[in-house]
């Protein structure tokens, strides 16, 4: 998953397009306590406010994604702070994301990084609407001890894939005898059938080959 430039430019002058970035853009938070670097590149002053959001459905594209504002869960276990920040042209400030423990399982959120007047997320699923400016990090939420596990399955004799363990796996160079296959990743628990009976790559940094036979 990449993080997220997320512009509506008809209604934003030019000068205040792409000149608010962060480092790093995909946070792998294993500790307690991590740090998020916020620059201002443009010339103007920029009045951010800052918002982390659960990413419900990982995995999917990023006009499918589902978000849940952490203050509107009931018991949240990751913030970040602060939720409002004053740069002026080429400073730079940070943003604390500190954990109240570690999750079972590898969970996502998306920081969301914007000028204060610009950033509208809707409540109950929390999809984004609206949303003028806003630089969408990735933040991966990581258990203390990290067990990627898989299984395959032969459904039809076609070949279908679940994460069993507790953290992300990202399946890539893929290929089939009708030809390569995107990448993509699947998160703990889930499960994706494919149209295929055999497909060979990549499962993070180890080869594999798979074969279902018809019928």
């Amino acid at each position: 998953m990449k993080p997220l430039l997320l512009v509506v430019a008809s209604l934003l002058p030019l000068s205040v397009l792409a000149t608010i970035d962060i480092q790093p853009h995909v946070l792998e938070m294993q500790q307690s306590k991590a740090v998020v670097k916020v620059i201002n590149r443009g010339i103007n002053t920029q009045y951010i406010r800052v918002q982390l959001s659960q990413l419900n459905n990982p995995g999917e594209s990023p006009g499918q994604e589902s978000l849940t504002p952490i203050g509107e869960q009931s018991h949240p276990i990751l913030f970040a702070a602060p939720s409002k920040l004053t740069l002026g042209p080429k400073q730079s400030a940070r943003i604390i994301i500190k954990a109240l423990q570690a999750p079972d399982k590898e969970q996502v959120y998306r920081l969301s990084v914007a000028p204060e007047n610009t950033l509208k997320i809707t409540g109950g699923e929390g999809a984004v609407v609206g949303v003028q400016l806003s630089y969408m990090g990735l933040v991966r939420h990581l258990p203390t001890s990290l067990r990627p596990q898989w299984v395959h399955h032969c459904i039809g004799g076609k070949l279908a894939l679940e994460n069993t363990g507790n953290t992300r796996l990202q399946w890539h160079q893929l290929k089939t005898p009708l030809g390569e296959v995107d990448d993509f990743n699947l998160y703990p628990e889930q499960f994706r059938q494919l149209p295929f009976s055999n497909i060979q790559g990549m499962i993070e940094d180890k080869l594999f080959s798979l074969q279902c036979s018809a019928g």
